[in-house]
């Protein structure tokens, strides 16, 4: 009986690690999907100059 209750907790061990490598996967493709549509709206590019204040208005001009 303990080596059917070990096969059934290593089974669903498996599983579950199947399953979170799964969601993994899912997360990191829609955050590439994402990225790749930001990207395709051409958005302003932020080249450092200016220092803080130039930052903050580059950050203004993103949430417009």
């Amino acid at each position: 009986m303990n080596v059917m209750a070990a096969t059934v907790t290593a089974q669903t061990n498996v599983k579950t690690q199947r399953d979170l490598e799964k969601r993994e996967r899912e997360v990191l493709a829609a955050g590439t999907r994402d990225l790749t549509s930001f990207n395709n709206q051409n958005p302003l590019k932020f080249h450092g100059d200016g220092g803080p204040a130039a930052a903050d208005l580059w950050l203004q001009a993103m949430e417009k």
